[in-house]
């Protein structure tokens, strides 16, 4: 049986950011950038369980290895991207607070549309609730919302970046 194609693989986005993939020992920093990402936004909403987040995270990072975001040579955050039927999931994107509002988020996410564009699929996302501001990140980006839940609001961005009139 051979095993499926990654959803993004390592190497270069663009002159000054570069994937490559994640190995054990980044797992401290990176568990450490998601809760820089996601503590404020999760308290919101229920209340942060340390114990249950780094199970969480680890099972995660198992699954689906994450690959580290590197600008000029430095990490910045990190993104985990399952493909599934008709669609690559964006199952996490980090950015460590410097990289932020920087244009970092806009390159990989122009990047995830191409390689979905390239291999027919749709890109599909879950936001907090909580969180307003990426919400309207990605609906500039092209995302639509497509359903919601207690906890997120899914979101959706079609190959070929059309979005449905409604």
């Amino acid at each position: 049986m051979n095993a499926p194609e990654p959803a993004l693989v390592a190497g270069a986005v663009d002159e000054t950011l570069s994937l490559r993939v994640a190995d054990a020992l980044d797992r401290p920093i990176l568990y450490r950038w998601h809760v820089e990402a996601y503590r404020a936004y999760i308290e919101q909403l229920w209340s942060w369980d340390e114990d249950w987040q780094r199970r969480d995270f680890g099972n995660l990072f198992a699954a689906l290895p994450p690959l580290v975001v590197m600008r000029h040579g430095v990490g910045v955050g990190y993104i985990q991207i399952q493909a599934r039927e008709g669609a690559l999931h964006l199952a996490n994107i980090v950015l460590r607070p410097n990289a932020r509002g920087q244009g970092v988020g806009a390159v990989l996410i122009r990047y995830l549309q191409s390689t979905a564009e390239r291999q027919r699929r749709a890109v599909t996302l879950k936001v907090f609730r909580s969180n307003p501001r990426a919400r309207a990140f990605y609906e500039r980006h092209g995302f639509e919302v497509t359903g919601e839940t207690r906890m997120h609001i899914e979101m959706r961005w079609p190959a070929g970046g059309q979005c449905r009139q409604g």
